[in-house]
């Protein structure tokens, strides 16, 4: 099982992608968050993810887009609350309410039961 919230979620998207992201310059690739090998995906089960930095909130900070490779993308959930600018595709801005919402919000519960159905 491998998860993340917001930043931490973020991370689990470039440990999960099929390659360190294109719009990094060689110069900085060292400092990015290398891929598992590809022999790691078959002992995770599942991948949840919560308020997952949209490209429209990363791009403007400097960061490359989360995509989540292949091997990963069947058995990963990605969650983002009503209103959560973070991670809905809304300009990079400060964190609204909803961005803290994920621990009261019942999406914890509809990720494990996620996670559970994918042991």
């Amino acid at each position: 099982m491998l998860g993340g919230f917001s930043q931490g979620a973020a991370l689990a998207g470039y440990v999960t992608s099929a390659e360190i992201p294109k719009e990094i310059p060689a110069e900085y690739r060292s400092y990015v968050p290398q891929p598992m090998p590809p022999e790691v995906a078959n002992h995770v089960a599942a991948v949840t993810l919560f308020g997952t930095p949209s490209p429209e909130f990363l791009q403007p900070n400097g960061a490359p887009p989360v995509r989540i490779g292949p091997l990963y993308a069947p058995k990963t959930l990605e969650l983002c609350a009503d209103g959560d600018t973070i991670c809905n595709g809304s300009p990079a801005g400060g964190p609204p309410i909803a961005h803290a919402s994920y621990g009261v919000n019942g999406m914890t519960d509809q990720a494990a039961d996620f996670a559970a159905s994918h042991l």
